[in-house]
């Protein structure tokens, strides 16, 4: 191990210890004054980012840690945890009204969609209110 990895080691190392005790804000000013962004710096980013709750951020760089460097196995179980823990996220993030309602019998398409009719009309009254119009007819 050359004297710039271990440096580089015990900087990761202060980084972590930071993230374990709640100075996320800090251990991201610090990893940002880092310019050669490794393995370790994308995995410890994304542990910041998670603590934030920006998923999707942090999901692309666990990825580019897990790609990195494959042989690491921290990186690969930590992406596939975000990601068990990601559709549940993504799924109330992603909600939509009718989301509960699909399947529902609708009177215009035999129920192919994913949404009805009193949707749309929802809808359009929302827009109209905006200064818009979905469906102009209505």
């Amino acid at each position: 191990m050359t004297s710039n990895e271990a440096i580089s080691m015990n900087f990761y190392d202060e980084i972590r210890m930071l993230i374990e005790k709640g100075k996320h804000a800090f251990a991201e000013e610090k990893l940002n004054t880092v310019s050669d962004k490794t393995a370790e710096w994308h995995f410890l980013y994304s542990s910041i980012l998670m603590n934030k709750t920006w998923f999707d951020s942090a999901k692309g760089h666990l990825q580019t840690a897990a790609g990195m460097d494959q042989a690491n196995p921290e990186y690969g179980n930590a992406l596939t945890e975000l990601m068990s823990r990601y559709n549940r996220y993504s799924d109330d993030y992603y909600r939509r009204p009718y989301a509960s309602r699909r399947g529902s019998c609708c009177c215009c398409c035999d129920g192919c969609c994913s949404f009805n009719c009193c949707d749309l009309i929802c809808l359009d009254s929302c827009c109209e209110c905006m200064g818009g119009d979905i469906i102009s007819c209505i």
